[in-house]
């Protein structure tokens, strides 16, 4: 009775302190997000009004320099930092404005956005969609989740020699859902890692060359919370990613 009352004590007593440590784990990682919000607040008023005079500039140009391809990616790039913005904005008063949209439109929109950034690596965008699949959602935010996977896409060929850099976006219908797959042949992700990576905070990349790991976590809020869907990721270290979003395909009534 005695040995069973000292280990009860020992058991009582060592998760009281697990208790404490992951309460306070919670804790700071409360305390990041609300200087991350505080901070964002910040930035979102400050490169407000530069953004508005780049766009200015940029139109004011167009006269001068009509038809210019880097003029037009320049500006196409300004538009979209603007809607950005606007939807960080809108989400700290708590506003969501949610619409009907083309999924075709809106990949190569993205593609479009991100081709500069894939030349200079070397990488080339290939996009297969199919039909007239519609989504109902904000716009802006399904844009962010997609061109955050396009990215990381890109980056994961950094450090390999890949004769052959393609990054695909394809999409496919399963039932009353429409799936899609961002795929690469870059570095992968490492089994230890993959169960991490939608974590807030959690990078996979070199201290050189990371964030501040909250991509991925934000890509998978904005599926599951503006468009009801899922995010998943496979990989093979060495051999390439998969990310997929599946989402509902609006149906008008």
């Amino acid at each position: 009775m005695i040995m069973f009352t000292d280990w009860l004590k020992e058991e009582t007593l060592r998760r009281t302190v697990l208790l404490i440590r992951v309460r306070r784990k919670q804790e700071l990682e409360l305390q990041r997000f609300a200087e991350f919000g505080r901070v964002s607040a910040g930035l979102i008023h400050e490169i407000s009004t530069p953004l508005t005079s780049a766009a200015i500039i940029l139109d004011e140009m167009e006269s001068d320099y009509h038809g210019n391809e880097l003029l037009q990616q320049a500006r196409r790039n300004v538009r979209q930092l603007e809607k950005y913005v606007a939807v960080a904005r809108n989400q700290l008063k708590g506003e969501q404005p949610k619409a009907d949209f083309s999924l075709t439109v809106a990949i190569h929109e993205v593609k479009d956005l991100l081709n500069g950034r894939a030349e200079r690596a070397g990488v080339k965008l290939l996009v297969n969609t199919i039909g007239r699949i519609r989504l109902y959602g904000d716009y802006v935010k399904f844009q962010q989740a997609l061109a955050n996977l396009v990215s990381n896409a890109i980056e994961a060929y950094d450090s390999t020699a890949t004769a052959s850099k393609i990054v695909r976006i394809i999409v496919d219908q399963q039932a009353n859902d429409a799936v899609i797959s961002v795929i690469d042949n870059g570095k992968g992700i490492a089994k230890s890692d993959l169960e991490h990576i939608f974590k807030p905070f959690y990078s996979t990349k070199s201290r050189v060359d990371r964030g501040i790991g909250i991509g991925l976590s934000v890509v998978k809020q904005n599926i599951e919370e503006n468009f009801d869907g899922t995010v998943s990721a496979r990989s093979v270290y060495g051999r390439g990613t998969v990310f997929t979003i599946s989402v509902p395909i609006y149906k008008p009534a």
